[in-house]
C-alpha cells in the first residue's frame, strides 16, 4: 500500500459511514495533513513508515442529532463486517465512542460524540479512519530534495527563534519546561 491507496481506502470506510445518514451531515476535515509517522513501532517494521490519518467533523444538522449519527456509523460498519476493537460504546456517558476495525485490510476508525452545551443537550460529532502502517516507497525516496536534509544557518536562526517564542508561552503560562526526552527536539522548517 501507498499513501495514495491508503488516503482512497481511508475515504470510502468514511464515505461508507456517513452517505447513508440521515439527516445528511456535511464533513468538514480536522487537521491540515493525513500523512504522519506510522504510530505502531512496537511490530518489528522499519521506522520509516507512514500512516495515513483522516478525522471529520460532522456539521450541519442539529446538534441533538450527533449520538444519532455516530450510531449510524456504527451500524452502517457493522453491516459491512468490521469488528469492535473494544465493547461497543456506552451512550450513558457523555462522550460514548465507538472504535472498530477493517478485518481484511486492517484500518481502524473511531466515532465519538458529546454535549457540548449541558443546558440544551446540544452536542457534536466526528469520525476518524487510520491506515495500517505502509513503507515509503523507492521512488519517492529518490524524488527527496537531498538539500532539505542539510542543516543551514537559517535553519538554527529559525530554531532559536521557535525556542525562544516557546520559551515565552511556558512563562506566561508559569509552567515548569520538561527535560528534553531522547529523539526529541526540533529538526523540521518550512
Amino acid at each position: 500500500m501507498n499513501e495514495q491507496q491508503a488516503t482512497k481506502r481511508a475515504e470510502e470506510i468514511i464515505h461508507q459511514a456517513v452517505d447513508g445518514m440521515s439527516p445528511k451531515p456535511k464533513i468538514e476535515r480536522i487537521g491540515p495533513t493525513p500523512v504522519g509517522a506510522c504510530i505502531a513501532r512496537d511490530d518489528g517494521g522499519p521506522d520509516d513508515r507512514l500512516q495515513v490519518s483522516l478525522a471529520y467533523k460532522l456539521t450541519g444538522v442539529p446538534g441533538s442529532k450527533a449520538k444519532s449519527l455516530v450510531r449510524q456509523a456504527r451500524d452502517a460498519w457493522v453491516k459491512l463486517g468490521y469488528k469492535f476493537q473494544s465493547s461497543d460504546a456506552d451512550w450513558s456517558k457523555p462522550f460514548p465512542h465507538v472504535n472498530m476495525r477493517t478485518e481484511s485490510d486492517d484500518f481502524w476508525m473511531d466515532a465519538i460524540t458529546g454535549v457540548v452545551n449541558r443546558a440544551t443537550g446540544e452536542g457534536l460529532a466526528s469520525i476518524g479512519v487510520t491506515s495500517p502502517c505502509f513503507s515509503r516507497s523507492a521512488s519517492d525516496r529518490s524524488t527527496a530534495d537531498p538539500t532539505a536534509l542539510r542543516r543551514t544557518q537559517a535553519d538554527e536562526h529559525a530554531e532559536r527563534r521557535a525556542l525562544d517564542h516557546s520559551s515565552r508561552i511556558y512563562d506566561a503560562l508559569q509552567l515548569r519546561h520538561a527535560p528534553a526526552q531522547g529523539g526529541e527536539g526540533i529538526n523540521n522548517y518550512q
